[in-house]
């Protein structure tokens, strides 16, 4: 019997079939499986600690999506712009768990901020020619009674001079201010509170503008200009103890000038 030649139609259809199969398997497993790459959970950590808040309220955005189509290059742009972190690690967790793992460089300082259409005058400006402070408070005490009747709002200060909202309710830091600062102004902030926490037992720290007050309990305020001699600044901190006793009953340390005024 003769062996019948197919087709050569036949045979184009049966060879384009053999390749579309494995696709079409593929498609197949992705619609049976689909579920199980549907994110219904997530979870962070950063710096081995649960993520802020508002980090995962971005993060739950992503929740009913699919982990295959998941953009993990832009979601490590938006994290990294967004919250300044260093490292980004994005994974998935069985069942339906995203899990992101973050890692900053250096912390931001939590500050509670005070944005007012003009700076508070303080009773020490009102007596600015004269070095005799018997007649005004001390301005550290001045300024924790004004902040405490003003709308607060929670950002993070990063040493790259960036200012980002944070979820906080207090913080030992607060800034007064009626504009937006400048870079190279947080950067400084950034670099005297790292510096002054090194060296002193700060009670409290107030900036307003850019003029800072640093509270020590029983002891002067010291106030700083921003953005500082960091050299000068920093000597004359670490010799605190001996200023304080120049002048009985010393109210501030000024260490704006190039010599430390004492009032």
């Amino acid at each position: 019997m003769l062996l019948t030649k197919l087709p050569k139609s036949s045979v184009n259809r049966s060879k384009r079939f053999k390749r579309l199969l494995p696709l079409l398997l593929f498609m197949l497993f992705l619609f049976l499986t689909h579920e199980l790459f549907i994110i219904t959970k997530t979870e962070c950590q950063l710096d081995k600690e649960d993520c802020p808040p508002e980090i995962i309220q971005k993060l739950d955005k992503l929740i009913g999506s699919n982990v295959l189509f998941l953009n993990q290059k832009r979601l490590t742009k938006e994290l990294v712009h967004s919250f300044l972190v260093e490292k980004v690690g994005v994974g998935f967790k069985v069942f339906n768990t995203l899990r992101v793992n973050l890692a900053s460089g250096s912390p931001a300082i939590p500050t509670m901020v005070i944005l007012v259409k003009d700076l508070p005058v303080i009773s020490m400006d009102t007596a600015a020619g004269s070095t005799e402070s018997a007649n005004w408070p001390k301005p550290s005490g001045e300024l924790e009674i004004y902040t405490q009747n003003a709308s607060q709002s929670s950002f993070g200060i990063w040493d790259n001079g960036r200012m980002t909202p944070v979820a906080t309710d207090e913080s030992q830091v607060k800034f007064i201010l009626s504009e937006k600062p400048d870079e190279e102004t947080v950067k400084s902030l950034y670099q005297l509170m790292k510096m002054v926490n090194k060296y002193l037992n700060i009670e409290s720290i107030i900036i307003l503008g850019q003029r800072v007050f640093l509270s020590q309990t029983g002891q002067p305020d010291i106030i700083v200009s921003v953005p500082f001699d960091e050299g000068r600044v920093s000597e004359a901190i670490k010799s605190y103890s001996y200023l304080v006793t120049l002048k009985k009953d010393a109210k501030v340390i000024d260490l704006r000038f190039k010599n430390p005024i004492i009032r």
